[in-house]
């Protein structure tokens, strides 16, 4: 009987362990993924970190960011944000899909060709952090970020 005893406390014990491990919040190193995303996914235009960005995030919502967007001939861009909890997360998430619709609006009379990249742009939200991509390979950008995410 202590055998079993032993054997079921044990059983418990990594039971208990494996499902803390399981549950674990993803971390991003999200410099090294923008850059990434950056690198490898083909974009039109020419990437630059702006000096300050159209987010209107709370900044007590934001960890950290790195941005990337184009000279403005095209809406191609990289946004990647870490927030300080998942429920900040939340809120980013819902400027990220606000700003959007706000540069459809804007590319509609500019460059029409462009709405098609921001109705289908990738956007993921994994915890605490929200990534934006928008560019004519959604696949290449799909496959980087999942390389980071998963």
């Amino acid at each position: 009987m202590t055998k079993f005893k032993v054997l079921a406390a044990v059983f418990a014990f990594l039971t208990i362990f494996i499902a803390g491990c399981s549950s674990k919040d993803v971390e991003i190193d999200i410099n090294a993924l923008a850059d990434d995303l950056k690198n490898s996914v083909p974009f039109a235009d020419t990437l630059e970190e702006p000096v300050n960005t159209a987010y209107e995030i709370n900044e007590a919502d934001l960890k950290g960011q790195k941005v990337y967007i184009s000279t403005g001939a095209t809406a191609e861009e990289i946004a990647v944000f870490e927030a300080v909890d998942k429920q900040a997360a939340d809120r980013i998430l819902k400027v990220v899909e606000s700003y959007i619709e706000y540069q459809i609006e804007e590319f509609e009379d500019y460059n029409p060709a462009e709405v098609k990249k921001l109705s289908d742009p990738v956007l993921v939200k994994k915890g605490r952090y929200v990534i934006l991509c928008v560019s004519d390979d959604n696949a290449a950008a799909k496959a980087c970020i999942d390389k980071y995410v998963k």
